[in-house]
This record gives structure tokens, sequence and C-alpha cells, in this order.
């Protein structure tokens, strides 16, 4: 309860500027819109502390499937670490589950239901679309 309680403060006060970050992770294909990285149609920021792991180059990521890490400041979502990765049925997420979506990923099974307004760590099946079988991270 304490730690919903909290998600649920940080997604409230986040918008107005009064907490400074919250820490991210995600994995999916990336695209260039407009000049803007996005993933699942949400935008990303990078920025000088964005860290490209295996020789991995802004380039490289348009259409490059990653696991990108970060932390929201306001309303931009700063990219510290960007990692190539292989496309695989297992997927760990850290963000908030919103409208039974976590970072534009809807499930197949309404795994996301009890997870809904909190803001915490995922491990769910991926079938190459949706997720599925998502439980809170250990």
């Amino acid at each position: 309860m304490k730690k919903s309680l909290c998600a649920l403060w940080l997604l409230i006060l986040l918008p107005f500027g009064l907490v400074q970050a919250a820490e991210f992770k995600l994995t999916g294909r990336t695209s260039w819109q407009l000049g803007q990285l996005m993933v699942n149609g949400i935008p990303f920021d990078l920025d000088g502390d964005t860290r490209f792991k295996d020789g991995l180059s802004e380039d490289d990521l348009g259409g490059t499937w990653v696991e990108l890490e970060g932390e929201t400041q306001g309303e931009r979502r700063l990219i510290r670490k960007v990692e190539a990765l292989e496309e695989d049925d297992e997927m760990e997420l850290e963000g908030p589950v919103e409208q039974g979506r976590i970072w534009g990923y809807v499930t197949s099974d309404e795994s996301l239901a009890p997870f809904e307004g909190r803001w915490l760590e995922l491990e769910c099946q991926f079938d190459g679309m949706r997720l599925s079988r998502c439980r809170e991270e250990d």
C-alpha cells in the first residue's frame, strides 16, 4: 500500500515540477519522427549525458530494438543509457501503468490491471505485439 501511495503522489506531482526525477526502463523498437526519438509513439530525449553501449550511436537508432534507461524530468523523458538488444519473448519494464498500458504496450490477458495507476518494475512475456503474464519484478 505504501509503495502504491508513493507512486500515486509521484504521478500527481511530476507534471507540476514538484518532483525532480523518476527512473524508467523499457525495451522496444525505436523510430525517428520529425527529429524526435520515439518508442511506441512516445517521445524520448537524448542529451550529452546519454551513454551508448557496445559501439551503438544516435545514428543507429532508427528501427533498432533497444533497452532504454533514463529519468523523467517534468514532461521530458531523458535517456541515460541505450543498449541494442535482440528482440526477446521476455521484457523488463519500469514506469507508469496507465489506462491498461505501460510505455504504449497493452496486454493480451489483462495482467496489467492490478498495477493500474502505479509506477513500478515489471517482468512480462512479449509476443512481438502485446505483453502477457506481467508480474512485479523481484
